[in-house]
C-alpha cells in the first residue's frame, strides 16, 4: 500500500520503469529481427553443431555438403549430402543424400544465439555401411569413440553436449561389405528401415521404435525400448549403467540371408529355411541386463530336406563384463530328414566355451555335415573336396566344446551304430571321446580314445574300438549288400586316417588290431567244394573210382568255427601278421596272405582233410588213419571269392600214407602199382 502510494506520488518513476521495459522489449525485438534477417548466421551455428555432435556420436568424421536454414514456418535447416567418412578404401559409414532439422526457438533467444538445440531431425533414405574387415573386426565398433579424423569447422562453438528432441530415419538401407569373402563382397542385410526415437542425447530418457525387412520383401521386424537416461560417457568401474527395457519380434528371418552375419552357433549349419524370434530385455535391480525369449525355425534346409526347430534362451548379461556373456538354451528342438535331437547348451563368448546335453533318436552325419556353408575356394585344393570349409576349421580351433551325446540311431553312409552314449570334448579343434560305446550290428563297441583333428582341411582320425559279438551278417549285409561271413565277431582296433569319404581315405589308413569270430560261416566260398574235385581226381588215379561220384556232388559252404586272426592296415589292405588259424566242417586250416579294404582276396594256406570229412565223402570206402593236407589258393573278392585246391598228384601224395592197409588185398600196393604211373618221371622206365 505504502508503495502504490509513492508511485502515484512519483510519476516520473512510474515512466522510467515503462520507458526501460521498452527498451528492453525493443532490443528483444531488435536481437529476433537481426536474427530473423540472417539466416545464413543460423546455418553457420547449426552446421557446427550437427558436425561436432555427430562427429561425437558416430566415431566417425562428419560433413554436410550444404546447409539452408530458414525461419518459418519453423526455425530450422535442410542439409544436403550428409555424410559420415569411413576408413581407409572403406565405403562411407553413413550417407543421406537429405536431411531437415528443427530449432527450439526460445533457448536460442534467450541465450542471445548461443544456445541452439535441435528440435527434430529427419533422414530420408540414408544408406548404412558395415563393414567386417579381413582382420574380423567391424567398423561400428568405432561408435561413440573418438573419431580417427577430428571434426572441424564450427564444432568449438557449442559449448554443451549436442541432443536432438527427435530423430526420425524413413526408408534406411542397411548394407553389409564382407572383406573375408571372396571378392570382399556387399549385400543388403536391412531395408526399408524406420525408425522413430525421442530424447536422443547424454542426460536423456531415450526411448523408440523400430521396423525393417531383414532379409524381406516387407518389413518384418520391429522393436520398441526405453533406455533411462542415457550418460554423458562411457560408464566407468562400478558407476551403474542406464536401465534398459526392450522388445524384439522378427518374423520369418531367412537363415540363408542372414547366416553370414550371425554367430555361427545360430545359423551356420543351416542351408534355408525361416526363424520367428521373439525377445525381451529387461534391467535387474543390481544393474545386470536378463535377456529371454523363444525361437521357432521352419522349413529349414539340411542338404535340401526340410526341417524345423525350436529353442528357447536366457542370459544375463553384466555390461562391464561383457566379453564373459554367457546364453543358455532350453528347450532345444530340431527334426528332420535324418536328425531328430532335444536338449540343453550354453555358449560363453570368451574365452569361446559350448557345454551341452544332446538326446534323440537319430542323427545322419552326412545330412549334418551337408548342411555346411560351402567350402571357401581359397588355397584350398581343386582334387579335394573339404569336409569343413576354412573358415568354420578356424573357429573350431578357438572353442572349448564339452558334452554328452544319447543318440538311438547314429549313421554315416552305410554305417550305422544305435544306442549311442558318449562323452566328448572339443579342444583346440580336436574332439576326443573321453567315454562312449556303442551298439554296432548287434555287438558293443567301446569308442572311449577315439579322436577327430577337425581343424585339417580333411578331418584327421584315430579310431581306436573294442568289439564285442558284433553279428557280421549283419555288418556285411549293411555295408557290402550280402552276408558274406556270419558269426560274431570281437576283438580291439587301432586305425588312422584322413577325411570321411571311405572310398577315397582307405587307401591311407594305417593301423592293426586282432579278431576272433565264432560260429563263423563264409557264406560264399564252399572249400568242401572246391577240395572235392580234386580229391576225387587223386582216388581215381588211386583206383577208387567207385568213390568218385560221391565226393564230386560234396560240399555246402564253409564253416569256420573258431577264427583268429592278428593283422596290420596299410595301402588299403588288411595283413595278417601271422597265419590265420581256423576249424572248418572239412578239419582244421590255416591262411596268410592279405584282405583289400575293397574286398580283394589274396590268400594261401592248407586245410587238414579230416578222417570223418574223407569218409563220409567216400562213404567209408576209402578209410584214412590221418588227415590230408589240402594246399588252398583263394582270390576274387569276399563277394564272388575263387577257390583252388592243390593238384590231384599232390592230393594222391597226401591220401597215399594215410590209407588203411588191408591184409587180403593189400590195397595199398595196389595203389603203389596205379599211381606208379602217375608219378613216372620222364625217360624212366
Amino acid at each position: 500500500m505504502k508503495q502504490d502510494a509513492r508511485n502515484r506520488k512519483d510519476p516520473s518513476r512510474h515512466r522510467a520503469l515503462k520507458v526501460a521495459l521498452g527498451v528492453v522489449v525493443m532490443a528483444l525485438v531488435l536481437v529476433i529481427g537481426v536474427v530473423v534477417a540472417n539466416p545464413s548466421w543460423l546455418a553457420q551455428r547449426l552446421r557446427g553443431q550437427v558436425e561436432t555432435a555427430a562427429t561425437r556420436a558416430l566415431g566417425h568424421k562428419v560433413t554436410l555438403e550444404k546447409l539452408d536454414a530458414q525461419w518459418f514456418p519453423k526455425p530450422g535447416a535442410t542439409m544436403t549430402n550428409f555424410r559420415a567418412e569411413g576408413e581407409g578404401n572403406e565405403p562411407p559409414f553413413l550417407e543421406a543424400s537429405r536431411a531437415t532439422a528443427t530449432v527450439q526457438l526460445w533457448p536460442l533467444i534467450r541465450s542471445l544465439g548461443k544456445d541452439v538445440r535441435v528440435g527434430a531431425v529427419k533422414l530420408e533414405e540414408p544408406r548404412v555401411n558395415l563393414v567386417r574387415r579381413a582382420d574380423g573386426t567391424w567398423n561400428y565398433e568405432s561408435v561413440g569413440g573418438a573419431p580417427a579424423t577430428p571434426s572441424s569447422g564450427g564444432g568449438k562453438e557449442s559449448g554443451t553436449e549436442a541432443s536432438v528432441e527427435r530423430l526420425r530415419i524413413e526408408n534406411g538401407v542397411v548394407q553389409v561389405t564382407d572383406q573375408q569373402a571372396a571378392g570382399g563382397t556387399a549385400a543388403v542385410a536391412l531395408q526399408d528401415l524406420d525408425a522413430d526415437l525421442k530424447h536422443v542425447g547424454p542426460g536423456l530418457p531415450l526411448e523408440g521404435t523400430l521396423k525393417a525387412a531383414v532379409a524381406a520383401s516387407k518389413q518384418n521386424v520391429e522393436a520398441d525400448f526405453k533406455v533411462d537416461p542415457l550418460p554423458t560417457g562411457m560408464p566407468g568401474p562400478g558407476e551403474p549403467w542406464p536401465k534398459v527395457t526392450m522388445k524384439l519380434r522378427a518374423r520369418d528371418l531367412s537363415v540363408s540371408e542372414v547366416r553370414d552375419f550371425l554367430p555361427p552357433s545360430a545359423t551356420a549349419y543351416f542351408t534355408g529355411g525361416l526363424v520367428d524370434v521373439d525377445a525381451e530385455v529387461k534391467t535387474k535391480p543390481q544393474g545386470q541386463y536378463a535377456l529371454t525369449g523363444h525361437g521357432a525355425a521352419k522349413g529349414l534346409k539340411l542338404r535340401g530336406d526340410p526341417a524345423s526347430g525350436a529353442f528357447d534362451f536366457n542370459s544375463l548379461i553384466d555390461p562391464e563384463h561383457l566379453k564373459a556373456t554367457r546364453v543358455d538354451f532350453t528347450r532345444l528342438s530340431l527334426a528332420g530328414p535324418g536328425v531328430d535331437l532335444g536338449g540343453t547348451a550354453s555358449v560363453q563368448m570368451a574365452p569361446a566355451r559350448v557345454r551341452f546335453a544332446l538326446e534323440g533318436k537319430e542323427l545322419d552325419l552326412q545330412h549334418l555335415l551337408g548342411a555346411l556353408p560351402p567350402s571357401e575356394p581359397k588355397k584350398e585344393s581343386s582334387s579335394k573336396t573339404t569336409a569343413l570349409p576354412a573358415s568354420v576349421r578356424a573357429r573350431l580351433g578357438k572353442v572349448d566344446v564339452d558334452g554328452t551325446l544319447k543318440l538311438g540311431t547314429l549313421r554315416h553312409g552305410n554305417l550305422q551304430a544305435t544306442n549311442v552314449d558318449a562323452q566328448a570334448k572339443l579342444d583346440e579343434g580336436v574332439m576326443l571321446i573321453e567315454k562312449g560305446g556303442a551298439t554296432v550290428y548287434g555287438g558293443r563297441a567301446d569308442l572311449t580314445g577315439t579322436k577327430v583333428d577337425l581343424t585339417k582341411s580333411q578331418p584327421a582320425w584315430t579310431l581306436k574300438a573294442n568289439l564285442q559279438g558284433m553279428d557280421t551278417a549283419q555288418a556285411f549285409q549293411a555295408l557290402s549288400g550280402q552276408s558274406s561271413l556270419q558269426g560274431l565277431a570281437s576283438g580291439e582296433l587301432l586305425l588312422t586316417g584322413s577325411g570321411l569319404d571311405w572310398a577315397r581315405v582307405r587307401n591311407g589308413v594305417t593301423g592293426s588290431g586282432n579278431v576272433r569270430l565264432s560260429n563263423g560261416v563264409l557264406t560264399t566260398a564252399d572249400l568242401g567244394g572246391a577240395v572235392a574235385p580234386v580229391l576225387s581226381q587223386g582216388l581215381t588215379a588211386l583206383g577208387k573210382k567207385g568213390a568218385a561220384g560221391t565226393v564230386q556232388k560234396a560240399g555246402k559252404g564253409t564253416q569256420l568255427k573258431d577264427l583268429n586272426a592278428k593283422f596290420s592296415v596299410k595301402n588299403g589292405w588288411v595283413s595278417f601278421t601271422q597265419p590265420m588259424g581256423f576249424q572248418s566242417d572239412l578239419g582244421n586250416g590255416t591262411l596268410d596272405g592279405r584282405v583289400g579294404l575293397d574286398q580283394r582276396l589274396e590268400l594261401k594256406g592248407t586245410i587238414d582233410a579230416s578222417k570223418e570229412f574223407v569218409s563220409n565223402l567216400t562213404g567209408g570206402a576209402v578209410p584214412i588213419k590221418s588227415p590230408v593236407s589240402v594246399p588252398l589258393t583263394i582270390t576274387g573278392t569276399l563277394k564272388a571269392p575263387k577257390v583252388s585246391a592243390g593238384s590231384p598228384g599232390d592230393i594222391a601224395k597226401g591220401l597215399l600214407p594215410g590209407m588203411v592197409p588191408k591184409s587180403i588185398e593189400d590195397p595199398v600196393n595196389q595203389a603203389r602199382k596205379s599211381l606208379g604211373g602217375l608219378l613216372k618221371r620222364p625217360g624212366k622206365k
